[in-house]
């Protein structure tokens, strides 16, 4: 299997689950620097329709386009309902931020055949960003 950053650098689109439209928040967070890296990001959250002028879904299956990775930035207790959707969806992983991993929700995921990532997308860019 890839390593976090070579999956980052692979796939080039990308849903975050628990979209917020807090900037200081990591799922807004995340968004923006997906964003920034080039990458095609839908948002997801039943509260919110739009933030800073992008479209937010309010599931999954909602997103009209292919996606390759989700993001989850949820508590595990949400996520692992949310597998059966992202298996629907076809996509490749199911990336796991810190506070969202939990034995039940890997076994689940596992057990749909989704492959998993156990990582922080922030921390894996800035770790192989140099600054000059």
């Amino acid at each position: 299997m890839m390593n976090p950053y070579e999956i980052l650098n692979k796939y080039n689109s990308y849903a975050v689950i628990g979209m917020n439209n807090d900037p200081d928040k990591y799922a807004h967070r995340i968004f923006k620097k997906l964003e920034e890296k080039g990458k095609t990001v839908y948002g997801v959250s039943p509260k919110y329709t739009e933030i800073d002028g992008h479209p937010i879904y309010s599931t999954l299956k909602d997103i009209p386009f292919d996606v390759e990775i989700a993001v989850f930035v949820v508590n595990p207790s949400i996520g692992i309902h949310l597998l059966e959707d992202v298996k629907q969806k076809g996509c490749t992983y199911v990336w796991l931020q810190p506070g969202t991993i939990h034995d039940e929700l890997l076994e689940k995921a596992h057990a749909l055949g989704l492959e998993t990532v156990e990582a922080c997308v922030l921390r894996e860019y800035n770790r192989h960003t140099k600054v000059i």
